[in-house]
């Protein structure tokens, strides 16, 4: 129902009241009137009907009737009003207005019947003589000394014309509605004046309070002198009220604003949901970590916005357990394999009621990760050393049970020895690199110069020149003489023979091995590109997203053949990311590998 102002309440509603008391004072006072005016006539014509009684009674007993008729025609004219006399069987004797002989009986006339009963009678009713409503009064004349007798000799009527009456109590009427309509005026003056010394403050407390309500809470209310008690405390009321909001909004803002700070700064996830399941609030690891938009989902059903029953399931769990819930689950996000601890506990209010639900998730995929990435990694250095050492001993305690008898088949069996041991020790150079590389990355960044990239492309390229002899294998390389990066020259050179030796490793007698480097420009940023290309065996595509990780190998017998330690290029990935920069891989299978290392322009 659509609200009205307050003077819309109370004007209408004075006015009515005021309009209906005058309507009611009307018609009683018109009634009243009406009442008696016609009282009063009937009154006057009874007193008259008395005054001339004695003489009519005379000239009837005289039988006199033209002295009568004159005696009543002139009583009327002087009165102004119509006399009749009436036998007592309804006959008109005589009548100031109409001859007698055309006149009807009047024996049934109500006047006539209550006069003869009580005395005398009244009546008001339409005139057929005359064509006029007429006020009647009539009285019984008795016979000369039979008035103990109550033997009536006739009945005298006197009447006058109702519309005379009206006339008057409607000019009664007029002058009363006309005082009404002055006196209704000057209230609904009166009340506008009221209704607006009360309703103005009341509106500019109405004005201030939807100020407070949208948090103005300055200027205050000023109430003015002639309000009021009432008004006045409520205004008072209202700054006072405005002031404990103010102070409370200011306080509740800064704590707010100190949790979200916190809530913000935290690595873990942290989602509330009510009671209904409906989101509450999130912070914005959550909602980078869960994909959730804060500000279009607050109010939406937790099971729209995530689709993860395992999540859903823990929720689930709390709500049918007093206790809360922490356990670990796995779920894939954007493609990616994630774990997370979820810890869910009820939200309760003052009551200690639970009112909802808070659920913090911490990412411990790096942990799992790194977890895995170390019981992988001791599994391949066990798996990687343990067979080098298994073979030298096998060939050393060969020779020790031939007591070195025979001399050419022991040193073909220390040769392998010496070999294995030479691989040994490659597998520990290569990882004592790494974890010089990765401890320096970690710790402190690694001291990155301006310098030329050919003449380090070349020394590399000469590092591996005997390599690739052994093969026929041509090294091309292609790179401006002034292209200029921010390098450090000794791991840069290490990553390039890391690649070559590679390339040189898997590809056939007599090909060729290309190294390339050139400026480019990717999106806005521009980039240094060094690619290693050659057009060996090639890597199948299912063994690209892992090729970068330690002691991994496409072909491992191929690769244990050929010597690989399997970490030549984890090497190459951890020196480009050293120097800000990302490694990446194109190969087929029979068409040959592309290296490529971008480093920034």
């Amino acid at each position: 129902m659509r609200s009205r102002k307050l003077i819309y309440h109370i004007f209408p509603a004075t006015i009515l009241i005021t309009i209906g008391a005058m309507l009611a004072l009307i018609w009683y006072s018109s009634s009243t009137i009406h009442r008696f005016y016609f009282d009063e006539t009937r009154s006057s014509l009874l007193a008259r009907a008395r005054s001339i009684e004695e003489q009519v009674q005379q000239l009837l007993g005289e039988k006199n009737f033209p002295a009568l008729d004159g005696f009543i025609r002139r009583v009327a004219r002087k009165t102004s009003s119509r006399i009749t006399l009436v036998s007592p069987e309804g006959l008109v004797i005589s009548d100031s207005l109409a001859d007698p002989e055309t006149m009807d009986n009047h024996h049934n006339r109500p006047e006539f019947l209550e006069a003869a009963e009580r005395g005398q009678g009244s009546s008001v009713r339409f005139s057929k003589t005359i064509g006029e409503k007429m006020l009647y009064v009539a009285i019984p004349l008795f016979k000369e000394g039979e008035e103990e007798k109550k033997t009536i000799q006739a009945m005298l009527r006197i009447s006058v014309s109702v519309s005379r009456l009206e006339q008057t109590v409607s000019k009664v009427k007029k002058d009363m509605t006309l005082a009404m309509i002055v006196v209704l005026i000057a209230a609904a003056l009166v009340t506008v004046f009221v209704s607006r010394l009360i309703t103005g403050p009341l509106e500019e407390m109405t004005k201030g309070a939807e100020r407070f309500a949208v948090g103005k809470f300055t200027p205050h209310l000023v109430s003015p002198a002639h309000v009021a008690t009432e008004i006045a405390t409520l205004c008072h009321a209202l700054n006072s009220m405005a002031d404990q909001l103010q102070d409370r909004i200011v306080t509740i803002l800064q704590q707010r604003n100190e949790l979200q700070t916190v809530l913000d700064s935290m690595q873990a996830a942290v989602l509330t949901v009510d009671s209904d399941d409906r989101l509450i609030s999130l912070n914005s690891s959550a909602s980078e970590l869960l994909g959730i938009d804060a500000g279009r989902s607050k109010g939406k059903p937790v099971q729209e916005l995530i689709r993860h029953i395992g999540l859903l399931q823990i929720l689930e769990r709390v709500h049918e357990n007093v206790q809360g819930v922490e356990d670990e689950i796995e779920l894939s996000l954007n493609g990616n394999d994630m774990f997370l601890l979820a810890n869910c506990v009820h939200l309760l209010d003052e009551k200690e009621s639970s009112i909802g639900l808070l659920l913090v998730l911490h990412d411990v995929t790096r942990m799992r990760l790194l977890e895995k990435m170390r019981k992988d990694f001791v599994a391949n250095v066990s798996h990687e050393l343990k067979t080098p050492i298994t073979s030298i001993r096998g060939y050393v305690e060969t020779v020790l049970d031939d007591e070195l008898e025979d001399r050419e088949h022991s040193i073909r069996f220390l040769k392998i020895a010496l070999k294995k041991t030479n691989h040994l020790n490659a597998i520990v150079d290569h990882l004592l690199l790494l974890s010089r590389i990765e401890q320096q990355t970690g710790v402190e960044k690694i001291e990155l110069h301006p310098d030329k990239l050919k003449p380090i492309l070349e020394e590399a390229i000469h590092s591996c020149t005997p390599r690739a002899a052994e093969k026929d294998i041509a090294l091309q390389l292609e790179c401006p003489e002034r292209l200029v990066a921010n390098v450090h020259t000794v791991l840069l050179e290490q990553a390039v023979v890391n690649l070559i030796i590679n390339a040189v490793r898997y590809s056939h007698h007599g090909s060729e091995i290309q190294i390339r480097a050139k400026r480019k420009t990717v999106g806005k940023q521009s980039q240094i590109s060094i690619v290693v290309q050659d057009f060996g065996v090639g890597i199948g595509e299912d063994h690209l997203p892992r090729i970068f990780e330690r002691f991994y190998r496409s072909d491992k017998a191929r690769s244990r053949k050929l010597g690989g330690t399997g970490l030549g290029l984890a090497i190459v990935k951890h020196i480009a990311q050293a120097h800000m920069g990302s490694v990446d891989i194109r190969s087929e299978l029979g068409k040959g590998t592309s290296v490529f290392i971008h480093l920034p322009g």
